[in-house]
């Protein structure tokens, strides 16, 4: 009986340390208004839950842009042919205020670091620089026009799995860079330093819900799979050449990156069919 008791408890405690790991992968990757005592440092791993996150951010994303359908439909009364640009306009809207920016805040400074700095010292030290760079800027408005023209060429049928797809993916292909680059800045100063304990468990996890919105899809899936694969391997190398190794603002340039990628190969797949 005090065996039982025993297992039971453990299973609880794992399971409310699980829980809070949960949480804590919201509190620090998205903005909702959670309450911050939910989550403590000790509770490390969060980032096994990242793709998560993208799935939560990618299916609001979705909804949003699915309501915004309905409600031109119901005012026009007649059914709309296609996606709606303000529909996908306001969903992206979504995935920004859901994350605060971070990743898109991250890509800006991977641009400005990389285009300013002459070596990794330098561009490590611009990466860490709050202000925003010809660079960084010049990127994001790229970055975010892409998106938004890709999601406009991907089927209304399919683009709401594509959207939490693309949000998912980009995740678990960003944060398994922590497995193969050193991390380069102080843990103790960096925003992501929290963060960065990523072991095995932790990218099997994020595989699971990265990877599982893919199947509902198709087979056109496969060229934006292997494109972002590629992505992947590409800035891992880039990053290892230029700084040593990978940084919290790299990990937000993998993901933009890796999301835009897939939105443009999707949609290429279905206009060439």
């Amino acid at each position: 009986m005090n065996l039982q008791v025993l297992v039971t408890e453990l299973m609880v405690n794992s399971l409310i340390k699980e829980f809070r790991r949960i949480v804590g992968a919201f509190i620090f990757y998205s903005r909702i208004p959670l309450p911050s005592d939910w989550y403590s440092k000790e509770s490390n791993h969060s980032s096994r839950y990242f793709s998560l996150v993208g799935c939560f951010v990618g299916g609001a994303s979705a909804a949003v842009w699915m309501l915004t359908q309905m409600l031109f439909s119901v005012s026009s009364g007649t059914s709309t042919d296609g996606t709606l640009p303000i529909a996908v306009l306001l969903g992206m809207a979504t995935a920004v205020l859901l994350t605060g920016a971070l990743h898109e805040d991250g890509f800006a400074d991977t641009c400005d670091g990389l285009g300013g700095g002459w070596n990794a010292e330098e561009r490590l030290r611009i990466m860490k620089d709050s202000r925003i760079g010809t660079y960084g800027a010049l990127g994001l408005v790229f970055v975010v026009l892409l998106k938004f023209f890709a999601l406009l060429q991907i089927e209304t049928e399919i683009l709401p799995w594509v959207w939490i797809a693309g949000h998912a993916f980009s995740r678990f292909v960003s944060i398994s860079q922590l497995r193969f680059a050193s991390y380069v800045q102080d843990p103790a100063k960096s925003k992501s330093g929290s963060m960065i304990e990523f072991s095995g468990v932790d990218l099997i996890i994020n595989a699971v819900f990265g990877l599982l919105p893919l199947l509902f899809i198709g087979n056109q899936v496969w060229m934006g799979l292997l494109a972002v694969v590629l992505v992947w391997w590409l800035s891992l190398v880039y990053f290892k050449r230029k700084l040593g190794g990978v940084t919290g603002d790299c990990l937000g340039a993998t993901q933009q990156l890796s999301e835009v990628v897939f939105y443009l190969c999707l949609g290429l797949m279905l206009v060439f069919n």
